[in-house]
């Protein structure tokens, strides 16, 4: 569903006729030509924003995600999504933890528009996270406030996991 909504975000109708007025196909070639390009510069554009443009290799590897996949099924749209955890697996420590775990219950969650809100999962796991934090700062007899701990502790915690 999500797909097809990002889809129709790009749609554009451009007839061509099919014979005849030889001037009219070539100005509607042209317009099916720019209307293209402009669409792949978004798109391009939109990927560098978020920092997912691909370089050679990368590309490699997801066309050869996507051959697989549509060699099992045509039916299923190819899920670019399950394809970067393939090629970049989430580390072990504790912020891929508790990424995990923020994933799961994405999965498992039935949002009201059909997309999940990452801030409100994230916003429920932080008394979660703040009491790992907390309970890990107590065996580990760190000093200080909540407040006061540094990211190194959060960083050391990390390692421990």
């Amino acid at each position: 569903m999500f797909v097809r909504g990002q889809i129709s975000n790009y749609e554009q109708i451009v007839r061509i006729p099919a014979a005849g007025r030889p001037k009219l196909i070539q100005e509607q070639i042209e317009k099916l030509y720019s209307t293209i390009e402009s669409g792949c510069k978004l798109v391009r554009d939109r990927k560098r924003s978020l920092r997912m443009l691909l370089d050679a290799a990368e590309l490699q590897s997801y066309l050869q995600c996507a051959f697989d996949h549509f060699a099992l099924t045509l039916d299923v749209a190819f899920d670019f999504v399950q394809a970067s955890f393939i090629n970049n697996p989430i580390p072990f420590d504790f912020g891929g933890n508790i990424l995990r775990l923020a994933i799961s219950i994405m999965d498992r969650q039935t949002p009201k528009n059909g997309r999940p809100d990452p801030r409100a999962i994230f916003q429920e796991l932080s008394a979660l996270v703040a009491s790992c934090i907390m309970l890990d700062s107590v065996r580990h007899e760190i000093r200080g406030e909540f407040e006061t701990l540094s990211w190194q502790a959060v960083l050391t915690l990390g390692r421990k996991c």
